[in-house]
This record gives structure tokens, C-alpha cells and sequence, in this order.
């Protein structure tokens, strides 16, 4: 009868020392998997990774994880840190531009066009058409390097995105018209108010008709819709060769298609766009549709009046 009891408790004993083993593994991944997900909710966090209970093999693994942790965390620093200068390279670089090509136009104005010969004044306007979309150019990085700094001011109020959008497609009626785009209006008559910066907004709108000017095919569907107080306005376009990854970069800094090098493109427009709208709290977003039309989608919260 001893040797029985002593044979169970040579085996309660392994049976112990292993489920107590179990268990302590078990509380370790636990913390960990927390501990993993405060991380990705918070990457900036200089913290690492803890176990609960020894254990020599476990102990490696998040050793392991702890070390691949403070290397991205040092990247993306690195990142960061790049991204800053870049910006401020960015905004010194327009800085300096703007003032001379200001004194460029400046002195091209006070040229006495009357005194030119029909050839001269062509090649004036020319260089004038060139000056100005220079300072377009210059204009788009400056802003895009104050967006991205939040150094943009923005003045919000109420703002009728109805009749601005109404007027903004009315104004490029005869620019569509010379590309042979038919529009297929869909936003309805009544009175649709957002909370945003006027200019900003207006910018947003002319930005995405340019787009439609310099890459749509035949048609252009514009409709305002509303979705849980929410205002959703779309813009779709047929377009050619359009693939799935250049909608999902359309958004990027500097993306263009190689075609769009022809249409004197820099990739910025929609940079900003995206920009503007989040900045005043709304959302944006790009998709092909099942007939592979470019469908851009806004969301801003309606207010009501």
C-alpha cells in the first residue's frame, strides 16, 4: 500500500511542476498579447516588453521581439526626423522662389505690350502662362509643407456646399465642354451645410474638378448624398487604364502615372485635397467600381439649419 502512495506522489509531482509551468507560460503570452496591443495603440511609447513568470525559452522570444521593437522604434524616428527636414527644405525652398518670380511678374506687367510686334507679344504671353504655373507650383509646395506641419490656418464657419459646388461646376461648364466630359449632376435642390474653411473647401472641389479635367474620359457623374448626418459628396469618372494600385497611391505625395508626366501633373493636387479634408475633420477616400470607373468619395458631418 506505501509503495502505491509513494508512486502517486512521485507522479503528482511532475504533474505539478508541469501544469505550473503550463500556466505560467500561458500568463506570459496573456500579458504579452496586452502588452503587444498598448503597443500598436501607442508605437510611440518607449517601452518593451515583460514577462510574468521565468522561463529561460520565453525569456529569448521576447528578448527577440524587444530587439526587432527598438530597432523600428529607431527607424521610425530616423523617419520622422527626415520627414521634418524634408518639409522645412520644402518651405524654404518655396520661400525663395516666391519672391523672385513675384518680381518676375511684376516687371513682365509693366511691359509696354503695344510697343511689341505681334511675335513678341505671343512669346510674352507665353512666358507670363509659364510664370504663373511656376507660381502655382511654388504656391502647392508651400501649402503642402504647412499642412503637413499643421501650420495651416484654418477658419471654419458654415459653409453651403450645395451652392458652392453648384457655382464651381457651373464656372467649368466650358472647360468640360472643350474636352467633350457631359456631366450627370445628382445633388438635389436643397441647402446641404458643412462646418469648414470656406477657401478650403473651394479648393478641394476645383482640385477634384481639375483632376476629372486632366484624366477623365467621356463622363462625369457629381451627386451629393446624405448618409447618418452625414454629407457624402462623389465624384466619378470613367478613365483609361486605370489600375487598382494607382488608386490606392492616388492619395501619395508626388504619385503620377507615367502618362500623367504629359499633363504637366506634379502629384500634389490630391496630396493636398486628402490634407484639407482630414484636417477639417472629414473623410476621403478612392475606388475603382465594378464597371472601372474612378469613383472619389467625400464625407463630411452635415449641420444641420
Amino acid at each position: 500500500m506505501e509503495w502505491i502512495l509513494l508512486l502517486l506522489i512521485l507522479l503528482l509531482i511532475p504533474s505539478v511542476f508541469f501544469a505550473t509551468r503550463f500556466f505560467c507560460i500561458k500568463k506570459n503570452i496573456r500579458d504579452a498579447k496586452v502588452e503587444i496591443e498598448e503597443l500598436l495603440q501607442n508605437p510611440d511609447a518607449n517601452r518593451i516588453l515583460k514577462f510574468s513568470c521565468p522561463d529561460k525559452n520565453f525569456e529569448s522570444f521576447l528578448m527577440s521581439i524587444n530587439q526587432y521593437l527598438q530597432f523600428t522604434r529607431k527607424e521610425r524616428i530616423q523617419y520622422l526626423r527626415r520627414e521634418i527636414e524634408i518639409r522645412k527644405e520644402i518651405e524654404n525652398i518655396s520661400h525663395d522662389l516666391r519672391t523672385p518670380l513675384t518680381s518676375i511678374l511684376g516687371y513682365i506687367e509693366l511691359i509696354d505690350r503695344k510697343a511689341l510686334s505681334d511675335d513678341e507679344r505671343d512669346y510674352l504671353e507665353v512666358v507670363i502662362r509659364k510664370s504663373k504655373s511656376l507660381q502655382r507650383l511654388i504656391g502647392k509646395f508651400y501649402d503642402l509643407s504647412r499642412l503637413e506641419a499643421d501650420e495651416y490656418a484654418f477658419e471654419n464657419r458654415t459653409v453651403n456646399i450645395h451652392k458652392m459646388l453648384s457655382e464651381l461646376l457651373l464656372n467649368s461648364y466650358n472647360e468640360f465642354d472643350k474636352k467633350g466630359i457631359n456631366i450627370d449632376l445628382n445633388i438635389g435642390n436643397r441647402e446641404v451645410n458643412v462646418l469648414g474653411d470656406e477657401d478650403a473647401l473651394e479648393r478641394i472641389f476645383t482640385n477634384l474638378i481639375n483632376n476629372v479635367l486632366k484624366y477623365a474620359t467621356n463622363n462625369l457623374w457629381v451627386s451629393i448624398e446624405a448618409e447618418k448626418n452625414k454629407v457624402v459628396v462623389k465624384f466619378v469618372n470613367d478613365t483609361l487604364q486605370l489600375s487598382d494600385i494607382d488608386v490606392y497611391h492616388m492619395f501619395d505625395r508626388f504619385y503620377m502615372k507615367d502618362e500623367a508626366r504629359t499633363n504637366h501633373s506634379t502629384g500634389l493636387g490630391l496630396t493636398i485635397t486628402k490634407l484639407l479634408v482630414e484636417k477639417m475633420g472629414g473623410n476621403i477616400s478612392a475606388d475603382l467600381d465594378e464597371d472601372e470607373k474612378l469613383e472619389i468619395r467625400i464625407e463630411f458631418s452635415e449641420i444641420e439649419m
